[in-house]
C-alpha cells in the first residue's frame, strides 16, 4: 500500500473543497419571472416599399425646422439582413455601419437600441457587449412593428444618440 504525506495531501484536498466552498457561498438567486421579457412575435418581413416609407417619414423628422440633423438610416429583416439603406447628404460615413447594426440589433434582440444603453448601466450590464459582435447598445435602433409584430429593424446613427432616437422612432410603426 502506497502512503502519502500529508504535506501531499493538504494542498490536494484544499484545491478539491474549493468548488465546494463556492457554489455554498454563492447568493442565492433573485426572483425569477413568470414572463419573458420582449416575447414579441415576428411576421412576415418588412418590404422595400415599407422600408422606404418608414426612412422617409425618419428623414422627414430629421429635416424639421430648425433641425438638419445628418443621418444614416437602415432597415433590416427580423433576421438582421440589410434591406434598405439611406445615408443623407453630408452624413459621417462611419454612420452608415452604426446604424446597420443598430437596426440589426432591435430586429433580433426585440427591443430597442437604448434597452441595451440602459442595460450597460445597470449593476452586471458588463455582460452586454459579449452578447453579440454587431450588437448596439446606443439609443437609435427600433424594432419596426406591423400588426404587433416584428418585421424588421430601423436603425439611425449621425447625430447625438438622443436626435438619432428621436427621429428613429418615426419609422418604427407600419400603417396597419
Amino acid at each position: 500500500m502506497r502512503t502519502y504525506s500529508v504535506a501531499f495531501l493538504s494542498p490536494l484536498l484544499f484545491f478539491l473543497a474549493l468548488p465546494v466552498q463556492a457554489v455554498a457561498q454563492s447568493a442565492a438567486p433573485a426572483s425569477v419571472p413568470d414572463q419573458m421579457p420582449f416575447d414579441i412575435t415576428y411576421g412576415e418581413p418588412v418590404t422595400a416599399a415599407e422600408a422606404e416609407a418608414a426612412v422617409r417619414r425618419v428623414v422627414g423628422e430629421a429635416m424639421k425646422a430648425p433641425r438638419n440633423w445628418k443621418l444614416a438610416v437602415a432597415v433590416t429583416d427580423p433576421g438582421g439582413e440589410l434591406v434598405y439603406l439611406y445615408r443623407m447628404d453630408q452624413t459621417q460615413i462611419g454612420s452608415v455601419g452604426v446604424a446597420i447594426n443598430k437596426a440589426r440589433t432591435a430586429a433580433r434582440f426585440r427591443r430597442t437600441t437604448e434597452a441595451f444603453a440602459r442595460a450597460l448601466e445597470a449593476p452586471g450590464g458588463g455582460v452586454v457587449p459579449t452578447l453579440d459582435g454587431t450588437l448596439v447598445a446606443s439609443p437609435g435602433g427600433f424594432p419596426i412593428m406591423r400588426n404587433g409584430r416584428i418585421v424588421g429593424g430601423i436603425g439611425c446613427s449621425g447625430a447625438l444618440s438622443s436626435q438619432d432616437h428621436a427621429a428613429c422612432r418615426a419609422g418604427a410603426v407600419l400603417g396597419e
